[in-house]
């Protein structure tokens, strides 16, 4: 498996592109690698606007590893690991660095972006899809899961609880169009990654006292107490659900596409 994590710069605006070819799934690993360069720009004063993407043609971030969920779970029943350790996991620290963001970041989302990968864009400040791209969704329901890392929480914040709730219970996969129509996605485009460069140096352009105040002034205040409950529902679910886990283990042996899930 070849697993990078690669930074380009471009004036203000950083470009950070996840590369886990041919899967494009994400797992701990590759969570954290792109937790590190991200903190890294956002300790860069220069860096005003950063565009995430993926570097796999067709994906954006598939989704989790399933088969490390799996390994989580086991660990947890066997009491290797508690379920407050999933508070400090990395994909916890990704998610939380960008929706914690002191300046915009922009999730290009120039293909598939299930599970773990639509999580991640709705911890980013925008999402931009192609206009081709036909899976984005939420379908961990399908394997008997639900989204553990941030997508319950945000999901409702950005669309309402009742429009999410529906969304995530059905393990709905739909495409940008849909997507932009709910309000899942704030923009399509024929490239995603060509108009967030275009949204990311326009923004780039603006006061980063303002940008940083914005940033900051608009973040709800409750936040942290739900996004922590989901993080330890998930595990506790994992921990206690001994059916939950042969499902899941049975499906990720068999194949990791979270889409082709019934």
């Amino acid at each position: 498996m070849h697993l990078q994590t690669s930074v380009e710069r471009n004036g203000g605006v950083a470009v950070v592109r996840f590369d886990n070819p041919p899967s494009g799934l994400i797992a701990s690993k590759g969570a954290a690698h792109l937790a590190d360069a991200i903190e890294t720009l956002f300790d860069d004063s220069s860096v005003r606007a950063l565009v995430l993407t993926g570097a796999v043609r067709g994906v954006f971030i598939r989704h989790a590893d399933l088969g490390q969920i799996v390994r989580a779970g086991e660990a947890l029943t066997s009491a290797r690991i508690g379920i407050e350790d999933f508070i400090d996991s990395p994909f916890v620290r990704l998610t939380r660095l960008c929706d914690l963001a002191p300046i915009p970041v922009i999730a290009a989302i120039d293909g598939i972006c299930m599970g773990a990968g639509l999580e991640i864009a709705l911890s980013c400040t925008f999402r931009i899809a192609a206009s081709t791209v036909g899976r984005i969704g939420l379908p961990e329901i399908r394997v008997g899961i639900f989204p553990g890392g941030g997508g319950t929480q945000r999901l409702a914040r950005l669309i309402g609880s009742h429009k999410a709730r529906a969304f995530i219970l059905r393990g709905a996969v739909i495409g940008a169009e849909q997507a932009l129509s709910m309000g899942l996605v704030d923009e399509i485009a024929p490239s995603a990654f060509a108009r967030a460069m275009e949204l990311a140096h326009e923004l780039a352009g603006r006061s980063p006292a303002a940008v940083r105040a914005i940033m900051e002034l608009t973040r709800m205040n409750d936040r942290e107490i739900g996004l922590r409950e989901e993080v330890l529902r998930f595990a506790a679910l994992l921990k206690d659900h001994p059916e939950t886990l042969s499902r899941l283990r049975d499906f990720a042996a068999a194949g990791q596409d979270l889409g082709a899930a019934p």
